[in-house]
């Protein structure tokens, strides 16, 4: 029998060039292919990039796909071979998550449910690229939920009401870090998280204008680009205010040096104001951009003021333009800053205008 199967293994080594160690060595990847489970594509998924293309993720960023993934992936499919993984099984597991983070009286929709449609994807195309699966079965399932919500924007800007109120109530309740942080992301129209990971080297008072420094790899800068915000009188005092309290080696807004310091102590304050509809103090850059385009301050400078790159793309002049708008964002500021002074102490407005 040995003589025998030397005998088949030599033939087909010269008739068709199977070498025997090259065949065991695919039937072995073959066998770890087909009991390599979705949890283990996972993780190396992630590590390699989360995307077909070699391009680290923003730590947050990470953190969001393995909360999804963790909540609502793992306990359905994670155990799954993915060889064997069906459009069934995904089917059944996106109508558990939908379920799961439905929730009328808090305005859940199950969104998670196409968040999660759309990893397990992005695993799969990661998968076929190294030939682990041949199909992606997630390609002729539609979206459980749509993305944009079919009752309109669940959250909405501050009015001008509520705005008079936050920023002179805001001191009785709040720290006065807390009340810094707050006042600066209305003024500045910046993220919050932008903001609160702020340090002191940060802040370029021998620059002309005087500006914030926000590093590109700042958490919660989207456009992960340097900026410098120029500083309007009104925040350049706040910013002071900050910088003569705590020691060189603290955080610039010591006591709220965390965006979840400051949005949680707005939102127990709108809560117990019963405010109607839901509004987050990020929505505070609506009421910004809305104010800017009454006042005709061009869209241009809304973008630029706002960080929206993405708006900045769809100009020509960007391309080659090296100019940094500051005196022109310093003024849209100042306008926005005026008119935040008009709102706060009920005056009527005096028709500023770019």
């Amino acid at each position: 029998q040995v003589a025998d199967k030397a005998t088949a293994i030599q033939t087909d080594l010269k008739l068709a060039g199977a070498d025997p160690r090259a065949v065991r060595d695919a039937e072995k990847v073959k066998a770890e292919v087909e009991t390599r489970t979705f949890a283990q594509c996972f993780l190396e998924w992630i590590d390699h990039s989360g995307k077909r293309h070699k391009r680290t993720l923003a730590p947050r960023t990470r953190e969001e796909y393995e909360r999804i993934y963790r909540l609502h992936i793992e306990p359905y499919i994670g155990k799954i071979p993915i060889a064997a993984l069906t459009k069934s099984d995904i089917q059944k597991a996106l109508q558990k998550i939908v379920a799961a983070t439905s929730d009328a009286e808090k305005g859940q929709r199950g969104l998670q449910a196409t968040k999660a449609l759309k990893n397990i994807s992005s695993i799969c195309e990661w998968a076929i690229d190294r030939e682990f699966i041949l199909l992606n079965p997630c390609r002729s399932i539609d979206t459980p939920v749509p993305v944009q919500n079919p009752d309109g924007k669940q959250t909405r800007a501050l009015t001008n009401g509520e705005l008079r109120t936050l920023w002179t109530e805001a001191p009785s309740v709040m720290s006065a870090a807390q009340v810094r942080v707050l006042r600066l992301t209305i003024l500045l129209g910046r993220r919050i998280s932008e903001l609160t990971g702020a340090r002191r080297s940060d802040v370029r008072l021998d620059q002309v204008p005087a500006c914030l420094f926000i590093p590109a790899n700042r958490s919660g800068n989207k456009a992960k680009r340097d900026d410098a915000v120029p500083l309007p009188p009104l925040a350049l005092r706040i910013i002071k205010e900050a910088l003569a309290i705590g020691s060189p080696t603290d955080p610039l807004f010591l006591g709220a040096a965390t965006r979840w310091t400051t949005s949680h102590a707005f939102k127990d304050f709108r809560v117990a104001k019963g405010w109607e509809g839901r509004t987050r103090l990020h929505d505070a850059r609506t009421l910004l951009s809305d104010s800017m385009a009454q006042m005709g301050i061009p869209t241009e400078m809304r973008s630029r003021t706002l960080h929206h790159t993405g708006d900045l793309r769809q100009l020509a002049n960007t391309t080659y333009s090296a100019y940094d708008f500051m005196g022109e964002r310093l003024r849209a500021l100042r306008l926005w800053q005026a008119r935040v002074r008009e709102i706060v102490h009920g005056h009527r407005p005096r028709g500023l205008h770019w």
